[in-house]
């Protein structure tokens, strides 16, 4: 799900002009010339090589020359060790095939390239940066014959509220990336309608549709379902309706349950059913990998009260670790500081 809306939602100029503006350039920006930005085709770029990579490139004119901004989507659960070495092979790819398409001419120097890693991960990203940092000492008469390139990292998961700037449509990629309830949702796509209300923007707003209702999809408790929509409004008013409504359905199928089959079998399928809202929204923020931690730990969670602090935990841990560890000190009945 996730590599496919990112490729189409990086398929727009106002997406690229928003990460570069909001998460990427900072003061810079000032001298990109946002009109300028080109996506690259198999003219510039071979289609072997963008397949082989699925990624997104595009050139931008800063300060009269071209700036080539490579776009990197990693989506495993944990950070990539030798990405520099990664961007460092892409980059010499690219220059190639510009050289060999006549992009740039014999004598031309090659342009800037700025490669920019979109990271989902729960774990914060710790792999090197900087590519002499994955080369081995080799003392100061070798040092300037190493191979040095950067690349920057918008590390979605933990980026606070105040990294997030006001009107900026990668601002709620992040929100969403962080979203862990239907309020969260909604909150999003409020802003979404804001942000995306010019016609124009009508192919745009579609993806973020379609984005947002299957990540409402994934978190939503048994027995409930997300209808088809058509615009950001109805998918806003589906979220606050199906939020106040599974409560009531919870209580009701507990309550049949437990006419059926006497109140104590009732309690605990009301209690199932919470566990598996729990194991949703830890899948939503943490990963996969988590939520089956989570799954373990609550299982030994034996009352409404418990299940309702460990939703709690699921919003405020900063990361997938600390949550495990706040939901087994639950789970031994130890508070939870």
């Amino acid at each position: 799900m996730h590599d496919e809306t990112y490729k189409k939602l990086f398929a727009f100029p106002r997406m690229v002009e928003d990460l570069l503006r909001g998460f990427v350039a900072g003061p810079r920006a000032d001298d990109i010339d946002f009109s300028t930005l080109q996506k690259l085709s198999s003219e510039y770029v071979s289609n072997e090589l963008l397949k082989r990579h699925g990624d997104a490139v595009w050139r931008v004119r800063l300060r009269g020359r071209w700036l080539y901004l490579v776009v990197l989507l990693e989506f495993q659960s944990r950070d990539e060790p030798r990405m520099a070495l990664r961007i460092l092979t892409y980059t010499g790819l690219l220059y190639e095939e510009m050289v060999r398409n006549g992009v740039v001419e014999a004598g031309e120097p090659l342009p800037a390239v700025l490669p920019v890693v979109l990271y989902n991960g729960a774990r914060r990203w710790r792999s090197a940066r900087e590519m002499r940092e994955l080369i081995a000492a080799a003392g100061p008469e070798l040092a300037p014959c190493q191979p040095a390139q950067r690349y920057h990292v918008v590390d979605e998961r933990h980026l606070a509220d105040d990294d997030l700037p006001s009107g900026n449509l990668m601002t709620s990629v992040v929100q969403l990336e962080q979203s862990g309830s239907y309020e969260d949702l909604a909150r999003v796509v409020d802003a979404l309608r804001a942000k995306l209300s010019d016609p124009r923007d009508a192919a745009l707003r579609r993806v973020f549709l379609d984005w947002v209702r299957q990540v409402a999809e994934r978190v939503v408790p048994p027995g409930g379902w997300v209808p088809p929509v058509q615009t950001l409004e109805e998918l806003k008013m589906t979220l606050v309706e199906r939020a106040a409504e599974w409560p009531k359905q919870w209580l009701r199928e507990g309550i049949e349950q437990g006419v059926k089959q006497g109140l104590e079998q009732g309690i605990e399928r009301g209690l199932a059913l919470q566990r598996a809202l729990l194991r949703r929204q830890a899948a939503l923020r943490f990963g996969a990998e988590t939520a089956s931690r989570v799954s373990r730990a609550v299982e030994r969670i034996a009352d409404p009260e418990g299940l309702a602090a460990a939703g709690d935990w699921i919003v405020q841990a900063a990361d997938g670790d600390e949550l495990v560890a706040r939901l087994t000190q639950l789970a031994e009945g130890r508070d939870a500081p």
